[in-house]
């Protein structure tokens, strides 16, 4: 099979939304004003399993979450787990902190297993979790630097080699048809030098993809677009020659104030804090609104509630996104707003 260069789950990710057509016509509705706010259960969550992290990145936007301290509690996790299996609602374990380090894991797989619920990782990959990996639809470590020298610099910590051999471990146990295992990497203007080197490294390793973005709300090392469009030559050049497949997000992070639309595309996920709150959107760093608290309600109450129908209306403001920063939600709700214009839609 030929070698389509890029990592086609995530280049695609709109048309996901062919496979949810409900959500998608009740996300229209809100959109159209026909309703206050969509009641229909994310399609996919990031779930934040405790604030508690091993690494002392730089550039993490999650440092103030840290503060929190927080772990979420086990019968929280299977409570969520329950609605969601029934809703067909996907679990991303991610930050505030490192999910791996929470000291039941490998239940919480278990549970998610149990309950028939997609789950994804994103993790720091210092833990090694090969024996657990297919239970997961898919593994991305935050590597994030080429050379050991690069991530200690990066992530203050000597891991480097470490987190190479939990790769090659996964990569190993899992089972490829069921589970993809990828890196991610935040790209700075100090740990690009070696990047195409690593790729190749990864390739041998059985990485399947690797995800690359520019860092975030950290200027003085953000990559330039030039510098960015001349990478993506160099990836797709490299990697029409080895399995390994690439992901490079430019457009929707040039982009931001989710521009200057309605965001009615916020339903489609949201964030669940490891202290229990239901979060809107990790963008709004000026103005976060907190739908509610799992310690205190069901998420479907929460996502039921009439406080989210009164943040939902809210959101139709295109005023509301001021200071949002750059959103993969943007290119969704650009879609949405091209779909409502549709004049012919009920011909091919």
């Amino acid at each position: 099979m030929e070698n389509t260069n890029h990592w086609d789950e995530f280049e695609y990710s709109k048309l996901k939304l062919l496979l949810n057509n409900e959500k998608v016509n009740s996300i229209l509705s809100v959109g159209r004003g026909n309703k206050e706010s969509d009641e229909q259960f994310p399609i996919s969550v990031e779930l934040h399993l405790t604030d508690y992290c091993n690494l002392k990145c730089e550039w993490c936007t999650d440092k103030i979450l840290r503060n929190n301290k927080a772990t979420l509690d086990i019968k929280v996790v299977e409570a969520l787990f329950r609605e969601f299996g029934v809703r067909g609602t996907g679990v991303t374990l991610e930050g505030g902190g490192e999910p791996t380090l929470y000291p039941q894991f490998r239940e919480v797989t278990a549970i998610g297993e149990k309950y028939g619920v997609d789950m994804g990782l994103i993790s720091n990959g210092t833990v090694d979790i090969s024996d657990c990996a297919d239970k997961l639809k898919w593994i991305r470590v935050s590597l994030d630097s080429s050379t050991r020298e690069e991530y200690i610099g990066e992530k203050g910590i000597d891991c480097f080699d470490h987190v190479l051999e939990n790769l090659k471990k996964i990569s190993v146990a899992r089972n490829p048809g069921k589970t993809f295992v990828g890196v991610g990497y935040v790209l700075t203007t100090r740990n690009q030098g070696n990047l195409l080197d690593l790729i190749k490294q990864l390739d041998t390793i059985g990485v399947d993809y690797i995800y690359l973005r520019p860092v975030e709300e950290a200027g003085d090392i953000t990559p330039s677009l030039e510098s960015l469009l001349d990478l993506r030559k160099r990836l797709a050049e490299l990697t029409a020659k080895t399995r390994i497949r690439y992901m490079l997000t430019i457009t929707d992070r040039v982009v931001d104030q989710n521009a200057g639309l309605p965001c009615i595309a916020h339903s489609l996920t949201s964030i669940i804090h490891a202290n229990g709150e239901v979060a809107l959107c990790e963008k709004r760093r000026e103005d976060g609104i907190i739908l509610g608290n799992l310690y205190e309600e069901s998420f479907g109450e929460v996502w039921r509630s009439s406080y989210r129908k009164q943040i939902s209306q809210k959101l139709r403001n295109p005023e509301c996104q001021k200071g949002c920063s750059a959103c993969r939600m943007t290119g969704f709700n650009i879609l949405f707003n091209q779909l409502e214009k549709v004049h012919t839609g009920h011909f091919i």
